[in-house]
């Protein structure tokens, strides 16, 4: 019985600890002068190639949106398919770069890929980078040693006017 009772204290009080417990408080992530929080399109044009970006970027800097990449023209070699389209997930800025999630899918494939996202604000700008991508564990990301290059862009994005 004096087991009993030790084991309800015990228990009582854990309970009482973890309801004391407040969640996480949601930390702000500083967004780079020239833009601004809520909804907002973007249109690059690459030779033969499009892309749309529509980018939702919430008061703590956090970033989702919708990716759609149309290719004018393939070369022999090329991976990618005629269109892309996806969603930008798990952004965020760090400086003057959103680094993100892009879960899209190519063509009439319905597998679904995801790769890294770079985007570079530059201005009114936003610049797509591209590097090696590695895979750890089904996770992808660029590889640090070479990093992300923004000077050969293939996609500069720029605000559409509404």
């Amino acid at each position: 019985m004096k087991n009993l009772k030790y084991l309800f204290v015990i228990a009582g009080a854990s309970i009482l600890y973890g309801c004391s417990q407040q969640a996480p408080k949601e930390t702000a992530t500083a967004i780079p002068a020239g833009l601004k929080t809520g909804k907002q399109s973007y249109l690059a044009v690459f030779e033969k190639d499009s892309a749309k970006l529509d980018l939702d970027i919430d008061q703590y800097g956090k970033v989702t949106g919708k990716l759609l990449i149309k290719y004018g023209e393939l070369k022999p070699d090329a991976t990618e398919l005629i269109v892309n389209t996806g969603d930008v997930s798990k952004g965020e800025f760090k400086g003057d770069t959103l680094v993100a999630d892009y879960t899209f899918t190519s063509g009439k494939d319905k597998t679904l890929y995801t790769n890294p996202l770079a985007l570079l604000h530059k201005g009114d700008t936003l610049i797509m980078g591209s590097g090696r991508i590695m895979n750890y564990l089904g996770r992808t990301y660029f590889d640090p040693q070479t990093g992300v290059q923004y000077q050969k862009a293939r996609f500069r994005f720029v605000p559409v006017k509404k």
